[in-house]
């Protein structure tokens, strides 16, 4: 049996609802050189039943064991030398793997080949929407800077040779959770391993319909990144310097206006620390009256600014489970 140019590996959880819209893209593509493996990670619905579809192989985890875990067992199941992470809620226009794979095949340098999400989620909301745009604007603002390369892959939907995953090491399996598991990997992945960015290589996706979701969301991910080694925080950050420096402005801006209880000259400072935090985050602002108009803008802004309560929650839990770790492994240490 000839090995095949592409393994698809697509985790699934509880996702009936949404994962055949994923396997329809993957199954609309050219299968002739595609393996396609669905680990269903113990699912209580009807997962499994939705993915069993010729040319797929359905695997059924005994337990829940989270993303990571299940890519990993997906990945030792195939030998083809690309790999095409998905998740399972997601959707793309007829055409976009070949041009993926063509792009890789053109590019031997390349390691991989990321997506952009789409401006317009599957799901219509206001937090949907939002979330959505400020995901696109991000990645695009990168590339207008002139990043059409970086070394992070989206297990979103985004192809990564064989071998680099494997030097790589794998997905951290420590990481339950669907949240960061491959942003910590690519922390990992060793720079000289350029993934492409392309604003034509788009897919649809499904993004939390509440804001109560998106703060939920991003508390998880910054108490996880936090507990990063310095060298992958700084990884994992530097590329997105507008948006922390327009988070540090905004932080300053809520301390000075409290302060500004006491000395109210220190509102005007507050408003100053604003302003700045608008300049810095104008990509946003800019995008999101572009693409939706005033009104929505001002409820982005809201938005973006509520943001920043899960981020210093996720910050100061993560800092402290880092310290009980170490605390805990000091203490064994001494016992021993």
């Amino acid at each position: 049996m000839s090995v095949k140019k592409v393994a698809a590996i697509l985790p699934a959880y509880n996702c009936a609802a949404t994962v055949g819209d994923v396997l329809d893209s993957v199954l609309s593509e050219n299968q002739e050189e595609l393996e396609f493996v669905v680990v269903d990670d113990a699912s209580t619905d009807n997962t499994r039943a939705v993915c069993e579809k010729p040319s797929v192989t359905v695997f059924t985890q005994a337990e829940n064991r989270g993303p990571a875990v299940c890519r990993n067992l997906g990945i030792q199941m195939t030998q083809a030398p690309i790999l095409l992470f998905l998740d399972s809620d997601i959707e793309w226009d007829a055409g976009l793997l070949p041009a993926m794979l063509q792009c890789l095949e053109d590019n031997p340098h390349l390691a991989g080949v990321s997506t952009l999400t789409s401006p317009e989620p599957l799901n219509p909301s206001f937090a949907s929407r939002y979330f959505a745009l400020q995901e696109y604007l991000r990645f695009t603002d990168l590339i207008d800077q002139g990043m059409n390369d970086w070394s992070f892959i989206s297990t979103r939907c985004g192809l990564l040779r064989r071998e680099v995953f494997e030097e790589t090491g794998g997905f951290n399996e420590s990481l339950s959770l669907a949240a960061y598991e491959d942003l910590e990997f690519s922390s990992r992945m060793d720079n000289r391993h350029r993934i492409a960015l392309n604003k034509s290589f788009v897919v649809r996706h499904y993004w939390p319909d509440s804001v109560w979701k998106i703060l939920k969301r991003l508390h998880i991910n910054a108490q996880g990144v936090i507990q990063l080694p310095p060298s992958m925080r700084k990884k994992a950050s530097e590329p997105f310097f507008r948006d922390r420096n327009a988070r540090f402005f905004l932080g300053l801006s809520a301390l000075l206006a409290l302060g500004g209880f006491v000395w109210p000259q220190l509102w005007i400072a507050a408003g100053i620390a604003h302003l700045a935090a608008l300049w810095q985050a104008k990509w946003l602002v800019r995008g999101c009256m572009k693409h939706e108009g005033p009104v929505f803008t001002l409820k982005a802004w809201v938005v973006y600014n509520l943001t920043l309560l899960p981020f210093a929650t996720g910050v100061g839990l993560g800092m402290f489970t880092s310290l009980q770790k170490k605390i805990t492994g000091f203490l064994h240490h001494g016992r021993s």
